[in-house]
């Protein structure tokens, strides 16, 4: 599956779409509605955090939860596109997206932030099979969130270590 953008009276929205073949060939089956899409464009290339070194990177994906990086990443990813908080809401917990209170995408970093990706991203499980890197590291992507890598390998070896569910 993957995501279309349609416009529609210049206006952007954001479609699930999934690839399906039949007897005239490759067809696509719009899956479900995403929502409203909007562009960002990287204004403020800030650095995560502060970390004097590894060990500093080490201690703070130890000390804190995943939701919390990951809702410390968003926030991060979100300042450095300057998306307005007050037009836009991210709600970890419920894994919802939102510009005044309608489903919203947000397409940064060649990725589209939603409902779903944020979903997928949250609730990615990992079977401690080593391969399951590059579904962890896709999810990021697609959700556009561009983790540091000293970051991303703590953080997945944390998983990995402790045969974690995310």
């Amino acid at each position: 599956m993957f995501f279309r953008i349609k416009k529609v009276k210049g206006k952007e929205y954001a479609y699930l779409v999934e690839n399906e073949w039949g007897k005239k060939g490759s067809r696509q089956r719009v899956k479900g509605y995403i929502g409203r899409a909007y562009r960002f464009n990287l204004n403020d290339n800030i650095e995560f955090m502060q970390f004097k070194n590894i060990q500093d990177i080490g201690k703070y994906v130890d000390d804190n939860s995943f939701r919390k990086i990951i809702c410390d990443l968003v926030e991060w990813e979100l300042s450095r596109h300057n998306v307005d908080r007050n037009m836009f809401s991210v709600d970890l917990d419920v894994m919802k997206v939102r510009q005044n209170k309608k489903k919203a995408v947000m397409i940064i970093n060649d990725g589209f932030f939603c409902d779903n990706t944020l979903s997928n991203l949250v609730n990615l499980k990992l079977n401690n099979n080593e391969e399951e890197g590059y579904l962890f590291a896709r999810a990021f992507v697609e959700a556009g969130i561009k983790v540091p890598q000293e970051i991303f390998v703590a953080l997945f070896g944390k998983l990995y270590k402790t045969g974690h569910q995310l």
